[in-house]
């Protein structure tokens, strides 16, 4: 078990202004539920978006981190049920500037966002069931909450996308055979075989 801080730790995430009531919930339900899974308190500052994250000598340091990253996360798109995932020993968040990928140029920007998203959501929601994660595409970002393997995968995706150019039916082919060999590397495992040597 970790170690108690004997200090109060602090720390600010800033979020965007349209999203701290998203933070803070209806009836202020999504502020406490953070507050009640991390042992944290939130002091959210509406007018800068500014969130203060306080832990008392109680608060386990990865449980203030973790309240941290899910403030993070609906900072940047999600919603708390999708966000209190990142409460799990096994749930990542990785924010991708999409910036870095296409530039500033607000008309490639909003262009590579659609493709990401595609019609409807399709294109994202088939991106979220081929690497088992959750996607969210937000001002200049693209949030991704899952696994190590899910993310690491849906970032590629998003780099060949956005990136390279590649056409949706390459990467969804590619992460369909990948979707087929973890398939049979779990089951190869789950009847002994080793198969991570």
């Amino acid at each position: 078990m970790a170690e108690k801080p004997e200090v109060e730790m602090r720390d600010v995430v800033k979020v965007p202004k349209d999203r701290v009531g998203a933070v803070i919930g209806k009836k202020g339900r999504t502020r406490k539920k953070i507050e009640r899974a991390a042992d944290v308190e939130l002091r959210v500052d509406s007018e800068s978006g500014e969130v203060e994250i306080v832990g008392g000598s109680s608060t386990l340091p990865e449980n203030f981190y973790k309240a941290r990253l899910v403030v993070q996360a609906i900072g940047r798109g999600f919603d708390d049920r999708s966000a209190m995932e990142l409460f799990a020993d096994d749930r990542y968040i990785e924010v991708i500037d999409l910036t870095d990928l296409v530039g500033r140029s607000p008309s490639a920007l909003r262009r590579q966002k659609a493709r990401l998203i595609g019609r409807g959501g399709s294109a994202r929601e088939k991106l979220e069931a081929l690497t088992g994660t959750k996607i969210r595409v937000y001002g200049k970002t693209v949030a991704i909450i899952g696994d190590e393997e899910g993310i690491a995968l849906a970032k590629r995706a998003v780099e060949r996308l956005v990136g390279d150019g590649s056409p949706h039916n390459v990467v969804f082919r590619e992460l369909e055979a990948d979707q087929r060999r973890r398939k049979q590397r779990r089951l190869l495992r789950e009847l002994g075989f080793n198969v991570d040597a």
